[in-house]
């Protein structure tokens, strides 16, 4: 069985429905009832009473909670254990960004500091609630996520440390054809699906703000900002990109910046690790980080 079918098991047991469970491994309710649903067939038993309200689990998961939690947590302990020896053996530090941090902050990050140190980096991207979730399950030693300006008056958790490396803004941006559109009131949008964080940065830090003449019209929804990019490039709509994305454009690129006419939000790109004992491969990237620590 796998290590993290055991933990979702574990998250059903100390939660009061799946919906909470969910949240508990960083997943959506449908995404994680996906989850639940494959354990259930691979064992070839039901793990779910669902006839309760909220749904709890049956008798059987309930008579095994005690083998189940320790098996996860020896197997748990065993998987880290063994890569934190990897690590420090091979002098590899893995980080975790979100995907459009890995397109545009990072590569100019390794290629000026990071890269001198002599350190082997293992990159994986994925949406911020992913990052968190590697972080939390030590499999990567830091993430570099995105965070709103209204996030920043609240302090880390108290298991993490953070650091604030760059602040910049969300440009919205399309092709020349799109400035008579929205000058006649119409607003051709390149959307961001709402549960991941551009989305629901957009929903409460632009939306609200547009002009009240002008009717934004979803033409297309993707949760990548570089396939948003590359559609407002070809002429789709606008979509909200962060400026560090756009430095990366060909000097002859289609793209121009409608922060004249359409909200442009503020965003922050946050570095975090876990508290504890670190090796020096982590310390000495973690150190080169507060180089570019702004506030």
């Amino acid at each position: 069985m796998k290590l993290e079918w055991l933990e979702d098991i574990v998250a059903i047991f100390e939660s009061d429905s799946l919906n909470e469970a969910a949240n508990r491994r960083y997943l959506t309710q449908p995404a994680f009832s996906r989850r639940v649903r494959s354990i259930e067939e691979y064992l070839g038993v039901e793990l779910i009473d669902r006839s309760r309200k909220p749904a709890r689990p049956t008798e059987t998961l309930i008579e095994q909670e005690d083998r189940l939690r320790r098996l996860s947590s020896e197997l748990k302990a065993l998987v880290v254990d063994l890569r934190k020896a990897e690590r420090q053996v091979s002098s590899r530090i893995v980080i975790a960004s979100q995907h459009a941090i890995t397109t545009s902050l990072l590569p100019q990050l390794i290629a000026d500091s990071l890269g001198a140190l002599g350190y082997k980096i293992r990159l994986r991207s994925a949406n911020r609630s992913e990052c968190w979730g590697m972080l939390i399950t030590k499999e990567a030693d830091l993430v570099l996520t995105y965070k709103a300006m209204s996030e920043l008056a609240h302090p880390p958790e108290e298991y993490a440390e953070e650091r604030i490396i760059a602040k910049e803004d969300l440009i919205p941006v399309g092709t020349a054809s799109m400035r008579p559109l929205i000058a006649d009131g119409h607003l051709p949008v390149i959307a961001y699906p709402s549960d991941v964080f551009l989305g629901k940065l957009i929903d409460t830090e632009v939306n609200p703000h547009i002009p009240p003449e002008i009717t934004p019209e979803v033409r297309v929804e993707t949760a990548l900002t570089v396939a948003a990019m590359q559609l407002a490039a070809s002429g789709v709509g606008i979509a909200w990109i962060p400026q560090s994305m756009l430095h990366t454009l060909p000097t002859r690129s289609a793209l121009q910046s409608y922060a004249d006419m359409l909200p442009t939000p503020r965003l922050a790109t946050a570095a975090t690790r876990l508290i504890g004992r670190k090796s020096a491969a982590e310390d000495r990237i973690w150190s080169e980080l507060a180089v570019l620590e702004v506030r």
